[in-house]
């Protein structure tokens, strides 16, 4: 989904922040189902995307009769504006079989163990025991958290929009993360939905005190330590 970014070589003032590099994401989730793209696998193993559909559509019945594959239309962005592209979803089975018919190498190798790890990785989190109690409770909290940040602009003579709520989703995922960034359901565990329901749960009663942001900063920081240190996350067995 994403295109891995090369930094720029000339020299860059001390002061600006270098580019994020971002690798493409291996595994897509659609409510249970979990799929790669034909895009993913173009871009991790160096080929282009038009000769990876072309494989596909020579080997989409073979494909079918061991796993699921579909195709549909995605918009992305180029420097003349927004383009569309057809794009295949390919499930767990029908990729490992899609990667057969690549020509071997070093990197559709590593291609391979990488997204057989992550097909992995993401089943295991889905299907922890429990987890969808804690997802509904974390879903719970945000609702909760929306209703401070509305409440306590009213009390401002001031109306709460979007950007808002918006703002107050992503300073608790910093506090979780150390990112100010977007969070993706299936890459919280248990444990992690868990910490950020409590997170949001917190910020909430802090909206009341504190409601500038950095002034709630460092007590939420704080209030992170503190659960980790009395609720230490569960140590998991690799392997099996």
């Amino acid at each position: 989904m994403n295109t891995q970014t090369i930094p720029s070589q000339s020299v860059k003032p001390k002061s600006a922040i270098p580019a994020k590099v971002t690798e493409p994401k291996l595994v897509e989730v659609h409510g249970q189902s979990l799929t790669t793209t034909s895009m993913t696998i173009a871009e991790s193993c160096g080929v282009s995307h038009a000769a990876v559909i072309k494989l596909t559509r020579r080997f989409q019945n073979d494909m079918k009769d061991v796993g699921r594959v579909r195709f549909e239309i995605r918009p992305f962005e180029t420097k003349g504006g927004v383009q569309e592209m057809e794009i295949a979803l390919i499930d767990y089975y029908a990729a490992t079989l899609l990667l057969t018919h690549m020509r071997s190498s070093v990197i559709v190798s590593k291609f391979k163990k990488a997204l057989v790890q992550e097909f992995k990785r993401i089943k295991h989190i889905l299907n922890e025991p429990g987890r969808n109690v804690e997802l509904q409770h974390k879903r719970d909290t945000g609702r909760e958290m929306a209703d401070a940040v509305k409440f306590i602009r009213e009390l401002q003579g001031k109306a709460s929009n979007q950007k808002d709520y918006s703002n107050e989703h992503l300073f608790c995922n910093r506090a979780l993360t150390g990112r100010w960034e977007s969070i993706i359901e299936s890459e919280l565990d248990s444990y992690d939905l868990r910490l950020l329901g409590a997170i949001r749960t917190h910020n909430s009663l802090l909206i009341g005190l504190y409601p500038v942001q950095k002034d709630r900063r460092t007590l939420l920081d704080n209030f992170v330590a503190k659960y980790k240190a009395k609720h230490p996350r569960p140590v998991t067995l690799v392997g099996g």
